[in-house]
């Protein structure tokens, strides 16, 4: 009867350690379940933010590019403005020198004034026409 006894205890033992076990081994599937269901939560969030930041570079990639167009454009216009200025200021001179009584000659040799310039610089300032301020 003893050895019955220690074999029905040792048999109860092995149940109670199996039970322990399988309850064990259901809240760590639980827990694991639970981990995995965060980890896609936290990695659809990450996609998310990822898409929303590559649609940000792209829109400043565009917006940069649109400043650079900018940039180069108003970079042309001031040096066809400066361009122009001098070209003016040129002429302006030619006719201050010809009111000083200077030949056409003089203005193509001083300004830089072709031949055909010069010569209408000078009949411009004999008519008193583009007077200088």
């Amino acid at each position: 009867m003893l050895m019955t006894l220690s074999t029905a205890l040792t048999l109860v033992l092995i149940v109670g350690f199996g039970l322990t076990l399988g309850a064990l081994q259901i809240v760590n599937m639980r827990k694991v379940n639970r981990l995995n269901q965060a980890l896609t939560e936290v990695s659809t969030r990450q996609e998310a933010l990822l898409r929303a930041n590559g649609g940000a570079v792209i829109k400043l990639g565009q917006s940069m590019h649109s400043l650079e167009q900018r940039v180069t454009l108003t970079a042309r216009r001031q040096q066809e403005l400066e361009n122009k200025d001098a070209g003016s200021l040129t002429y302006d001179q030619a006719s201050k020198l010809i009111q000083m009584g200077a030949a056409p000659e003089d203005l193509v040799k001083t300004c830089g004034l072709s031949q055909a310039e010069a010569k209408l610089v000078s009949l411009m300032a004999a008519r008193g026409v583009g007077k200088p301020a």
